[in-house]
């Protein structure tokens, strides 16, 4: 749910310092620093791409975001997934980290995820992309997400039947996800999970 530390979870969890990372903030969450490195945000997707290109020329960890000043649509949120894609290489010595942030809102079907986000989601680790993808309610997002994800990180959810949702995709049981709270979470590897808080 809103405010229980889902960007918290992505910064903490699955960030370190020398990771190459894209990612798409349409509300600024990652303005300042990333695991320790300064977030290079650009407002123009052009100039993202650009920066973008020129940092999977190196092995050299970066953090560049694409943060647009407009109120953002699914038709921003397929482009700047577009440049994601065109920069994913299989053979790279890192792989690209794509934080992919309010993707309930920038999506429009609860099926199998369309355009580049879904190439991402189903084709990505092959040409060594791996994408985190934010969102508040399972219910609202593609299935692919969850379906085609290593790890899972469920948090504090508001309601039971969010819960019981995310058992039946995940096997976690609903009855370990419903005490959860603010900052705390369930992260699931496969099919085992543990249980953690997160602190700064």
């Amino acid at each position: 749910m809103s405010g229980c530390g889902k960007t918290s979870a992505a910064k903490k969890l699955f960030i370190k310092a020398a990771d190459q990372v894209a990612i798409f903030d349409p509300l600024n969450d990652y303005e300042g620093k990333l695991a320790g490195r300064v977030v290079r945000g650009y407002d123009k997707l052009k100039d993202f791409a650009v920066a973008l290109i020129a940092g999977r020329k190196t092995n050299q960890g970066f953090k560049i975001a694409y943060t647009p000043k407009h109120e953002t649509t699914e038709a921003d949120f397929d482009k700047f997934c577009s440049v994601v894609w065109g920069v994913g290489n299989g053979k790279h010595k890192k792989p690209l980290k794509v934080i992919c942030e309010e993707v309930a809102e920038h999506s429009n079907t609860t099926a199998k995820a369309t355009g580049y986000h879904g190439k991402i989601l189903r084709l990505g680790r092959k040409y060594g992309l791996h994408s985190i993808n934010m969102f508040q309610r399972g219910q609202e997002v593609s299935k692919t997400i969850i379906d085609n994800c290593q790890y899972a990180c469920v948090m504090m959810q508001k309601a039971d039947d969010s819960a019981r949702y995310l058992q039946q995709k995940t096997g976690i049981p609903a009855v370990k996800i419903m005490p959860l709270r603010k900052l705390e979470y369930i992260l699931q590897d496969g099919k085992e999970w543990s249980k953690g808080v997160i602190s700064w």
